[in-house]
């Protein structure tokens, strides 16, 4: 096995795939039948470590996973994320050209592993897929070990993307608009599921899971119950990843954020000029999740009208688009959850009692965070793993007496609130090298009321720099202030035992590497 270094050896190879593609589709157009033809085709020739396709949204600049990633599993890299011009896929798609890097540690030197050598992968190459002079988005394939016919592959890739951008957009159109619609590449996509284990070790939790465990292998519809911040959207992806339909997509729906007057087009789709704006026909949530799971989060949030229309659809497995009469049948398991006292919300009609019991064939209450107290050093540590690998923070262990007190909080935000919490311990600890009791005490004292609050992205540790903030400052103000001022203290320098790089404790290349993102010049500082 391997690909032939004559030109047109390849140029036959990459016919022969693009070929089995298109047969492909005209008997699955699914983005996962496709994109498992793709990477069982590459195979036969050349063996991958990870394969990937990311679609690309020029309007927001957003790149996300076209169906998931094959082999390596890249944990630490978002499936929906700014296409960042010091990214591969960033760059593919301002140059419009091909990456190939040889050795990933190398390339990235910022003061982490990127995310690809962390996953042991040191190659990769990354080519963009363009149609009708749209990019569409770009295809990626990794290797563990460089490998020998390396020059070759990138060849056959460069022969046959034109051939995959076809293939994508035809995919893309048919979700989009049916296959007689106009093509619209630009879609919403759906990102793949997050598949994590919830991690637990109390008793009540292992009672509770096992319950789960049982109900996500029965296809019924399920309600969710339990507090703000308990785990609801989590549980709603653990239960669709262990059913039978965990190869198809998951479609969260956060029915508060949907505006009322254009909530039945979000969910049912609309057709070209069904009202001012509908430029285009447009699929709905319920299309994007069939023979997959829908989840519609605070399901009573939503008004008596809108809960009586999906109480028919969810029982007569059809609904209209906005603007059509044609009944379009659909198979979803549907998902549901609230924070709210049913059996209130059901007395004061803010719930219909019809619409209530129709979802709750299966209903599981997850329990607070006070009343699984042996769980919160697990979920501790966890997190602590996590937001140091995520935001480059130094990982640390919290003292017992530490881990006493958080046992001892009520934690009136759940699970949501005991993570804020731990990123503000973290940030404490990078900026004065120490968590004391009083840290703690004033991390819970804000947890509660800064529940929502947004996590601080990059938090360098620092030696006497004041951290420059306010109430009001955006986490890219607050990070850009930072760093000015460590450089006024330097005179502008950024190197050396006295610059600003030494201060804040991070590699000059890092630095530099922020600075040209923020704007920040040195002399200016």
């Amino acid at each position: 096995m391997g690909v032939p270094v004559a030109k047109n050896e390849i140029r036959a190879i990459a016919r022969s795939i693009a070929q089995e593609l298109h047969k492909e589709l005209e008997k699955d157009s699914t983005r996962p039948a496709f994109f498992q033809a793709l990477a069982g085709q590459l195979r036969q020739f050349f063996e991958y470590d990870r394969l990937c396709i990311n679609l690309y949204d020029p309007h927001s600049d957003l790149l996300s996973y076209f169906s998931a990633a094959a082999g390596t599993v890249v944990n630490s890299l978002s499936p929906v994320r700014k296409a960042e011009k010091d990214t591969v896929a960033g760059h593919v798609i301002a140059s419009r050209k091909p990456v190939v890097i040889t050795d990933i540690a190398q390339h990235f030197t910022e003061s982490m592993l990127h995310p690809m050598a962390e996953a042991g992968l040191t190659t990769t190459m990354a080519f963009p897929l363009v149609l009708n002079d749209n990019i569409l988005g770009t295809l990626h394939c990794s290797f563990v070990r460089q490998p020998e016919d390396l020059y070759s592959i990138m060849k056959l890739f460069l022969e046959l993307c034109p051939s995959v951008a076809v293939c994508l957009g035809a995919v893309l159109s048919v979700e989009g608009h049916g296959q007689d619609g106009a093509s619209n590449p630009f879609e919403p996509a759906v990102p793949p599921v997050d598949c994590d284990d919830f991690i637990f070790v109390d008793e009540t939790m292992r009672h509770f899971m096992y319950r789960v465990n049982t109900v996500a292998r029965l296809d019924v519809p399920v309600l969710l119950l339990g507090e703000t911040g308990t785990g609801k959207t989590h549980l709603a992806r653990y239960i669709h990843c262990h059913s039978k339909r965990s190869k198809q997509n998951f479609v969260k729906v956060n029915c508060p954020a949907l505006s009322p007057t254009l909530i039945e087009s979000e969910l049912f789709g609309h057709a070209k000029g069904a009202f001012t704006g509908a430029a285009n026909k447009r699929m709905g949530r319920f299309e994007l999740a069939n023979e997959g799971t829908l989840f519609l989060d605070e399901i009573a949030e939503l008004n008596s009208d809108m809960q009586s229309k999906l109480l028919h659809v969810i029982e007569d497995r059809h609904f209209e688009r906005v603007g059509e009469s044609v009944s379009l049948g659909v198979d979803i398991r549907l998902i549901t959850a609230t924070n709210v006292n049913v059996q209130e919300a059901m007395a004061n009609r803010q719930l219909r009692s019809d619409f209530y019991h129709r979802l709750s064939v299966c209903t599981l209450e997850l329990p607070p965070l006070r009343k699984r107290v042996e769980d919160i050093p697990v979920l501790a540590r966890f997190f602590v793993k996590q937001l140091s690998s995520t935001y480059g923070m130094q990982r640390i262990k919290f003292k017992e007496s530490i881990m006493s007190r958080l046992k001892q909080h009520t934690w009136p935000g759940n699970i949501r609130e005991l993570r804020n919490v731990i990123n503000t311990l973290l940030l404490s600890y990078c900026m004065t090298g120490d968590v004391a009791l009083l840290d703690v005490e004033e991390a819970l004292s804000n947890g509660h009321a800064r529940e929502d609050a947004p996590e601080i992205p990059v938090a360098p540790r620092v030696e006497e720099v004041p951290s420059p903030s306010g109430p009001d400052m955006s986490l890219e103000e607050m990070e850009r202030r930072h760093i000015t001022e460590a450089l006024k203290r330097c005179g502008g320098v950024v190197s050396g035992p006295n610059g600003a790089a030494k201060i804040l404790g991070i590699p000059r290349s890092t630095l530099q590497h922020r600075m040209g993102r923020l704007g920040i010049s040195a002399r200016g500082a």
